[in-house]
């Protein structure tokens, strides 16, 4: 009598993947386009999908955000660190004055976990958001004059809509650069004077 036996073949986990535009301030044209290619591409988890030398950007592919790192050390070893977004590529915001007209100008520092975005707000205190980029939903944080601030890599007026309570806000939207390179989103809403 035969037996045979039926056993699984292993489940093989799928890596959730996912692309990022990041910039390096010293690309003028096609060839820096492909060292970063090589750059990228060297890198274990990461792969270059696209580059522009015109906008300074190209995009990646990444496993996880703990390959930027990685990745941000590799392309600066070819020449192309990752860095700010390029004054002609910005959106031209600049600061005001008193709660109706101002903007925020932000700062962004390194942080163990991803970034500080911080601003001085038009009441006089320092404030900001604490960027986790191991964290996939991250709550809107407060000033004490009322404002709320939120960062992150995509749809942030969308989510911060989402959490306000019914006051009336004003919500400002501007991209900043993370000190790994990816382009981030900040929303900042300030309230409604009626």
């Amino acid at each position: 009598m035969l037996h045979s036996s039926h056993s699984k073949a292993p489940t093989e986990e799928i890596p959730t993947t996912m692309q990022m535009k990041l910039y390096a301030p010293d690309v003028t044209c096609e060839h820096c386009i492909a060292s970063i290619k090589g750059a990228v591409n060297g890198v274990e988890g990461a792969t270059f999908v696209s580059g522009d030398p015109d906008s300074k950007s190209f995009i990646a592919e990444v496993a996880s955000g703990a390959i930027l790192d990685q990745l941000a050390a590799a392309t600066e070893a070819e020449g192309y660190p990752l860095g700010e977004v390029p004054s002609e590529v910005g959106d031209g915001h600049t600061g005001g004055y008193g709660a109706a007209t101002w903007l925020p100008e932000y700062t962004v520092t390194a942080t163990d976990k991803g970034a500080d975005v911080n601003y001085t707000c038009y009441c006089g205190c320092d404030a900001g958001f604490a960027f986790d980029r191991s964290e996939a939903d991250q709550a809107a944080e407060g000033c004490c004059c009322g404002n709320r601030i939120m960062v992150a890599p995509a749809d942030v007026e969308a989510h911060m809509k989402s959490g306000l309570e019914d006051r009336e806000y004003r919500i400002d939207v501007q991209e900043v650069t993370a000190p790994w390179g990816q382009p981030l989103q900040t929303a900042l809403a300030v309230p409604v004077e009626n």
